[in-house]
């Protein structure tokens, strides 16, 4: 549990990290552009710690499913699954009976207060309650970990999910490759032109766009490249739809 509460805040650095070593976004450009604060990240290196609300507009700018929301479902199935009132966990788990009203009309909390709960219900959970947190925060970094172990599921070295993002986290377990688009054209065999000029018409991958950078999935662009496949040339492509 102690592990689960001290690695949440350490994970997110690490996300960021990484997000800024694949898209090579500055720090003082990241911060303007997520949150108009050219200082956050280095604000971060001298022990600031953003709020979940905070975070969440980090990660939704980094293309990624907020905490909240994730965070917020994870502790109603925890309640339903087990039949705890709502101010009973505040109470004893923060001594705040308040706790859980106030997640639910939208309230930020820090980060650790955030890993101090889920620690909490872990521990006191079944595996078929814990099945059910993990169906609650499916798709959510870092709070999508394995809710199996005793410890309250995080990995022992506070890496968490880190894995979005190639970098040098990338034994962990699964890795996503953001492409720039002279990366994307080389493995289509186009020209950055045409990749240009699919954006324009939309005929193209789909892309994603940070700031004033653009970059690609490699599964999205194999995606795309699978439905150019034709038969013949008179093949437009329809008779498989």
């Amino acid at each position: 549990m102690f592990l689960f509460m001290a690695t949440l805040d350490h994970s997110f650095r690490l996300l960021l990290d990484s997000f800024l070593e694949e898209t090579g976004l500055s720090r003082r450009r990241f911060g303007m552009e997520a949150l108009g604060d050219p200082s956050f990240v280095r604000s971060l290196a001298r022990g600031r710690r953003p709020g979940l609300k905070t975070a969440d507009r980090l990660l939704v700018f980094m293309g990624l499913e907020p905490m909240g929301p994730a965070f917020r479902r994870e502790v109603e199935a925890f309640l339903e699954a087990t039949g705890t009132k709502g101010y009973v966990l505040g109470e004893l788990v923060l001594k705040d009976p308040s706790f859980v009203r106030r997640l639910r009309r939208g309230d930020s909390f820090q980060l650790e207060t955030v890993a101090r709960v889920r620690g909490w219900m872990v521990v006191q959970a079944s595996e078929e309650v814990r099945a059910a947190m993990r169906a609650a925060v499916a798709g959510a970094p870092l709070l999508n970990g394995d809710l199996g172990a005793e410890d309250g599921g995080s990995d022992p070295h506070g890496e968490g999910n880190v894995s979005c993002y190639r970098g040098k986290e990338n034994h962990m377990n699964e890795t996503i490759t953001y492409l720039n688009t002279r990366e994307a054209a080389a493995h289509l065999g186009l020209s950055t032109r045409t990749l240009d000029r699919y954006r324009v018409s939309g005929d193209g991958p789909v892309f994603l766009r940070f700031g004033g950078r653009v970059r690609y999935l490699r599964e999205d662009i194999d995606a795309w490249a699978r439905t150019r496949r034709r038969q013949s040339t008179s093949d437009d492509g329809t008779a498989a739809q």
